[in-house]
């Protein structure tokens, strides 16, 4: 079931629970993730767009209040934290340390942990603690 099929099951409970914020969250995120033909976004663009959401919201700059910010994150799985991350890039660790440039090492590691959610700025503070044990 993806999250938009799980946002519709939702809405109904929210309703008859006359939950505003939550019936408001998921009238508004059901018609963010349908597509204009009709078709749901896949749960990885979904997923996409609603970090973007809680990345705005990290430096300030949302339109979402407290509660609803909450509410997405009941919708995102957790990132994976530094540790993870670290232990996720070992396999390309050497390749990291001799990348020339910084950006060419985040390249590195941003391609290995293609498909896991994590945060940049996690990935980029593994990666510079790489490049500063060589």
């Amino acid at each position: 079931m993806s999250i938009v099929q799980r946002m519709r099951a939702k809405l109904g409970a929210s309703m008859k629970a006359r939950d505003a914020v939550r019936t408001q969250f998921l009238r508004y995120w059901i018609t963010q993730l349908t597509l204009g033909d009709g078709r749901e976004m896949t749960d990885a663009d979904a997923i996409k767009k609603m970090r973007g959401v809680l990345k705005e919201a990290k430096s300030g700059q949302t339109s979402f209040s407290p509660e609803e910010l909450a509410l997405i994150h009941e919708w995102v799985p957790p990132a994976l934290g530094l540790d993870q991350i670290a232990e996720a890039l070992a396999p390309v660790a050497a390749r990291i340390k001799a990348a020339p440039k910084e950006g060419m090492a985040m390249g590195i590691a941003m391609k290995s942990l293609a498909g896991q959610p994590v945060e940049s700025d996690d990935v980029k503070a593994v990666v510079t603690s790489l490049r500063q044990e060589s």
